[in-house]
Order: structure tokens, then C-alpha cells, then sequence
């Protein structure tokens, strides 16, 4: 028969007194919850904010160090462009980043890289992954970034043919290395993106096309 694990003890009944009307204060029911989500209206990329984020807020041009990566957000501007993924040139809100790969290794600046570590802010608080990542180095379009040789990049936002936001609002998530919760293996993995847990937002100024 193992032993049962260690029980953590409970705090002091005082402790628990004044706790228990700051935890009633914040109590909000689930049904309540759930109908004030499915109220929210269709989002778009304003940059406007609805209420002030609480993680690190920093400068264009400043460099962030996510981890895996360092990024330094630069600027955003409305371009019509074509991605691989487009069938005509749309409209996109392009934000342009400086990034270079802490790795040992070949980084993507797409799918499982760069990209899943970007996000913007909508004016409901919820944050949407870019479109589409590319780099330029040389002259050059690529796809990945080397250790020790940063690039520039494009991260991109389709638009709405009526959207023409004025600031827009980026996120850059952190890495940390380390085992998975289903797996063993050591590999960089994006922090969940909550707010106390980026490693820096940027507002940026919406250039014209």
C-alpha cells in the first residue's frame, strides 16, 4: 500500500474570512458568462481597446526577447498584397519586425514558427494569429530564419474591404523550452496567450497604402 500524498495545508481561518467577500465580488455566473460571449459583435482589427492590457507594454523599434525569438516590431501599414493562400490580392494590415532565431537550429517565420508567436489585439480583447509570415534577406524572399542571422519580416492581417483601422495593437507571445503536458519531448512551445503572460505589446500607427 503506497503512502498518500502530502495534503498543502490550509491557510489560517483568518486569512480565509478575509478572502471569502473579495472572492464573492468576482463571482460571475457561467450562464451569464456564456450569453455575454455570444453577444459579442464580429471583430476587426482597430487596435482600439476597450480596456488597458496588463503585460509590458513597449516601444516601436524596441527589442522584445520571447525566447525563441527576439522581435523588434517596427511599423504597420495597409497594403494590397497575395499571399499563397490568395486567389487575388486582398488587403492587409502588414507589421513589419526585425526577428532574430535564439535556436540552435533552422526556424520557420511560418506554421510552427514566427507565426504562432504573433498575435493582434481586436478592440473585443481577443487576439488572431497573422495570416501569413515572409522574410527577406539578400534581395530575397525565405521562409525560415538561421541562429545568429536576424531578418526582416512581414507578418500579415487580412482586412475587411471596409475596415481602415488608425492604430493597431501587437503581441509577442513567449517561448519557453522544456516537455510538453501529453509528451516527453524538449522543444520551444508557445505560453498560452494570456495577457500577464506576453512578453511585450506594441501600438503601433497605421500607415496608408
Amino acid at each position: 500500500m503506497q503512502p498518500s500524498p502530502p495534503v498543502a495545508p490550509l491557510p489560517p481561518a483568518s486569512e480565509q474570512a478575509a478572502d471569502e467577500p473579495a472572492r464573492r465580488r468576482f463571482v460571475v455566473p457561467a450562464a451569464v458568462a456564456g450569453a455575454v460571449s455570444l453577444l459579442l459583435p464580429a471583430l476587426w482589427l482597430t487596435g482600439g481597446l476597450d480596456r488597458t492590457p496588463q503585460q509590458p507594454e513597449r516601444a516601436a523599434g524596441e527589442a522584445v526577447n520571447a525566447g525563441k525569438f527576439t522581435v523588434t516590431v517596427r511599423e504597420a501599414r495597409v497594403e494590397t498584397a497575395k499571399t499563397i493562400f490568395d486567389t487575388k490580392p486582398e488587403r492587409y494590415v502588414v507589421v513589419r519586425v526585425r526577428v532574430a532565431n535564439n535556436d540552435k537550429s533552422t526556424a520557420s517565420l511560418g506554421a510552427g514558427g514566427l507565426k504562432e508567436g504573433l498575435a493582434a489585439r481586436t478592440k473585443t480583447g481577443k487576439w488572431l494569429p497573422p495570416d501569413d509570415v515572409d522574410g527577406t534577406a539578400s534581395g530575397g524572399k525565405i521562409g525560415a530564419i538561421e541562429p545568429g542571422l536576424p531578418v526582416e519580416a512581414s507578418a500579415k492581417w487580412r482586412m475587411g474591404p471596409a475596415d481602415s483601422p488608425t492604430r493597431f495593437t501587437v503581441g509577442v507571445l513567449n517561448w519557453e523550452y522544456g516537455t510538453g503536458f501529453t509528451d516527453n519531448e524538449y522543444k520551444w512551445r508557445v505560453v498560452d496567450k494570456a495577457e500577464d503572460r506576453l512578453a511585450g505589446l506594441v501600438t503601433l500607427p497605421v500607415a496608408g497604402p
